[in-house]
């Protein structure tokens, strides 16, 4: 267990999140009263309701992602990169394997939790188990050399395990994920990255002493960088560039070799990165000393910024717009109620008769955009489709080049060796895999390129659309309280038509209903569609890895025995031949793997666009009942009974008086 003074050294970051937390619960507790006070509005209020029941959803959602605080950091890197003892020094204790042997052979979940334990979750409906750390350590960490081997997880029955202990920095929402290296198989990496989708920021960890690998370049362009997250790039055990000098001492020596590292890394980093000698910052929270010097104090001072002003204000914001737009609801609601009280039954049932035709209006509006969804859908499901089928054909072209760049560290002349046979095969797999997935990846980034033109097409013509719809709506309003009405905005110099402006959500407001609130629209149909290329990879490896193989070993053998074996010692004649004869028999595949996938694809983008078309149409016909239910309710109520003119005045008022103070509560926090 750390030191009270090692305990200090997050201090500054725990303050933070505790602050951050507070304004959290506060715009919690804001939204949900808005919510609370409209749910009322439209269950008791006697003149009828008012149409607010589609801004509820959100403002609950909302708050419920306020109130439970989460925020998930993610670090990645390849094994024996010191991923688990970055994290140590992180929260202060001992909570992770970080010795010379043993690695995380387990996706581990460090959260806060009254009591120290570990929690082992599996995948096979087992129930889940609690064990000590003891035993954490000593069963469910592997030496590197044997993960490298393994086919699949160590233990396949564990999904993974959380480890809770009740450490101040997890006490306000942060959670972090330690993961196995990423020189893993394809299979195994795919299950780490799936928690990359509901991470708000990645810690990549390298080595201070090595060059970027092929495999670190890989996952950070196919994976991280594609994914639009914020990453924390952290080159560590950079105390061991000098104790790797020959004189440690020599100031000269050192500055001097420290600059040829900051070289190597800025031409393969995209941006600053931190150096950081983990495991110093680990020692000295042992001691009791401050994280001065081993750089992980400025990697805490940067997440604290990241975390608690820059998310953490976008969270706040996005509560702030979302409670701006209920209260700009009500207050239209309102200003149309309270004329409305004044008409009698027979005139309320002209007015509503009156408007008919407009409400069929609506819809027809409503069901002519969708009409356009789905044939953007149909359009770009199959150019997409068809673009991935030229693409798989035309692999071909450049197997050579784009298949070496996988396998840099296969020993082709273990191909020749009977008893080297099996590990080559692997290390093939591997290579393999390594492989295909580039080249997906490279189409995908096409492809996404061509949905979110797409989807820009279709926001440019929801303008015309929304322009539509707003034109009946105020005709809509001119039949049944009389010419268009203007509320003057809270706190803005120009006027506002709320009823009218609340329009706009019918089509802005897409990207925050699929999505969380600071995340783009994007990154939904990119999930969708990296889902079902993590499939399409593994269905290719299956079709063609195994015949691909067995033909390898016919293939060059042969050719090496007509030549009377006299080359079989020459490696790079292997290598040549290998190569050759691989591509001969990935070519045979390719026509079948193209059209096997393309359905596979065409649903995949299919996907994206119903999703889009389902909350786009439900808002909108959400819409369309809420306005007709807002006239057709108050005449229910005067068919009942006789309405209080004053007391619902006064009603309506008091509502539109407290959700603008939750809102002015909210507004302030910004």
């Amino acid at each position: 267990m750390v030191t009270p003074r090692a305990a200090n050294a997050n201090s500054s970051m725990v303050g933070s999140l505790d602050a951050l937390t507070h304004r959290r619960q506060q715009a919690a507790q804001a939204l949900s009263q808005i919510a609370i006070a409209m749910d009322r509005a439209e269950t008791t209020e006697q003149s009828g309701q008012l149409g607010l029941t589609r801004h509820i959803r959100p403002l609950q959602s909302t708050a419920e992602q306020l109130h439970q605080g989460k925020y998930r950091i993610v670090v990645l890197g390849e094994m024996k990169r010191g991923k688990s003892t970055l994290i140590n020094a992180l929260v202060g204790e001992s909570l992770l394997p970080s010795d010379v042997s043993p690695c995380t052979a387990l996706l581990s979940l460090l959260r806060h939790g009254p009591e120290p334990r570990v929690i082992l979750h599996y995948n096979n409906g087992t129930s889940p188990q609690t064990i000590d750390f003891e035993t954490f350590r000593a069963d469910y960490t592997i030496p590197a050399d044997e993960a490298r081997q393994l086919e699949t997880n160590a233990f396949p029955d564990i999904s993974h395990v959380v480890i809770e202990c009740p450490i101040p920095l997890l006490a306000s929402g942060l959670e972090i994920v330690d993961t196995p290296g990423l020189n893993d198989t394809e299979t195994r990496n795919q299950q780490v990255l799936n928690y990359l989708s509901e991470a708000q920021a990645v810690l990549f960890v390298l080595d201070a002493l090595q060059p970027i690998t092929l495999d670190e370049r890989r996952y950070l362009q196919n994976y991280v960088q594609s994914r639009d997250l914020e990453c924390f790039y952290v080159v560590n055990g950079w105390d061991r560039i000098k104790r790797g000098l020959v004189n440690p001492a020599d100031e000269t020596a050192l500055a001097e070799a420290e600059q040829r590292q900051r070289q190597v890394f800025a031409q393969g980093l995209p941006t600053h990165w931190f150096e950081v000698s983990a495991l110093s910052a680990l020692r000295q929270r042992r001691q009791g000393d401050s994280l001065a010097g081993s750089g992980v104090d400025q990697l805490l001072t940067a997440l604290e910024t990241f975390l608690t002003q820059e998310r953490g204000q976008a969270e706040i914001q996005q509560a702030a717009k979302l409670a701006q737009r209920a209260y700009s609801a009500v207050q239209a609601a309102v200003e149309r109620r309270i004329p409305l009280l004044d008409a009698d039954l027979s005139e309320l049932q002209r007015r509503l008769a009156s408007v008919e035709d407009e409400f069929g209006k609506l819809e027809k509006i409503r069901d002519n955009y969708r009409q356009l969804i789905r044939q953007r859908c149909d359009r770009t499901a199959q150019a997409i489709a068809n673009s991935f089928k030229t693409y798989i054909l035309s692999l071909e072209k450049t197997f050579d080049t784009d298949f070496v760049a996988s396998q840099p560290d296969l020993d082709f002349l273990n191909f020749l060796d009977e008893n080297q046979r099996n590990n080559f095969y692997k290390e093939f797999k591997r290579a393999f895999e390594r492989y295909i997935n580039d080249q997906l990846t490279k189409w995908e980034l096409t492809a996404t390129q061509t949905i979110s033109e797409v989807f820009a097409e279709l926001s440019e013509s929801a303008i015309d659309y929304q322009a539509a719809y707003t034109q009946v709506v105020e005709e809509i309003q001119k039949k049944m309280t009389g010419p268009k009405f203007y509320v003057p905005a809270t706190g803005a110099a120009d006027d506002i038509r709320p009823w009218i402006d609340d329009i706009r959500d019918l089509f802005d407001a897409v990207p925050d209903t699929l999505n969380n609130s600071v995340q783009p629209l994007n990154r939904f149909w990119k999930s969708v569609l990296q889902m079902t290329i993590s499939s399409v990879c593994v269905a290719i490896i299956l079709q063609s890895l195994g015949l691909i193989f067995t033909s390898l070993f016919l293939n060059i053998v042969g050719v090496i025995a007509a030549l009377g074996g006299i080359l079989a010692v020459q490696a790079e004649f292997v290598r040549q031949e290998f190569i050759r004869a691989t591509r001969k028999e990935f070519v045979k595949h390719l026509p079948q793997i193209a059209a096997d996938q393309w359905q596979s694809i065409y649903k995949a983008v299919t996907d994206c666009f119903y999703a889009y078309e389902e909350q786009t149409v439900e808002q909108i016909s959400a819409d369309i009942a809420a306005r007709h239910l807002e006239l057709s309710s108050l005449i229910e109520k005067k068919q009942q009974n006789e309405i209080n003119r004053e007391q619902a005045v006064a009603r309506l008022q008091t509502l539109e008086e407290t959700i603008q103070q939750e809102l002015e509560i909210l507004q302030v926090m910004i």
